[in-house]
């Protein structure tokens, strides 16, 4: 009984771990590596999300960055829209609170220009 119950409550930690577990999606984007991060997965309505910059394993600071999500008009559905500009933290993290209007997939545009001039686009999309 007592082997079932540590089974048990092993299983139940092992859950949740899963369940808490966020959100991350690696790329890139030229030269940079992007990653999306959320601590909390990503849902319907506003998220908060980082996106991590980094070039030869250096983070990138001071770029200007856009993050754009946007669902395709499709029969009986307009086209929807969100776009932040990222607020720089630090060590090439940049954060903005991004609104998925409704479930499905959403594609993602993540616009770089980096201190010295150089543009960057990474596309991806993420499923809600």
């Amino acid at each position: 009984m007592r082997k079932t119950v540590i089974v048990l409550f092993a299983m139940l930690l092992a859950g949740t771990a899963l369940f808490a577990a966020g959100f991350e999606k690696h790329g890139r984007a030229g030269k940079v590596d992007v990653t999306l991060v959320s601590d909390k997965p990503l849902t319907k309505g506003t998220n908060a999300v980082t996106v991590v910059l980094k070039e030869k394993n250096k983070p990138v600071n001071g770029a200007k960055v856009v993050i754009k999500v946007f669902m395709p008009e499709m029969p009986g559905m307009p086209y929807m829209e969100d776009k932040k500009k990222a607020k720089f933290l630090s060590e090439g993290k940049y954060s903005a609170n991004i609104n998925f209007a409704m479930r499905g997939t959403w594609q993602v545009r993540i616009y770089i220009i980096t201190k010295d001039g150089k543009k960057y686009l990474y596309k991806g999309s993420v499923n809600i």
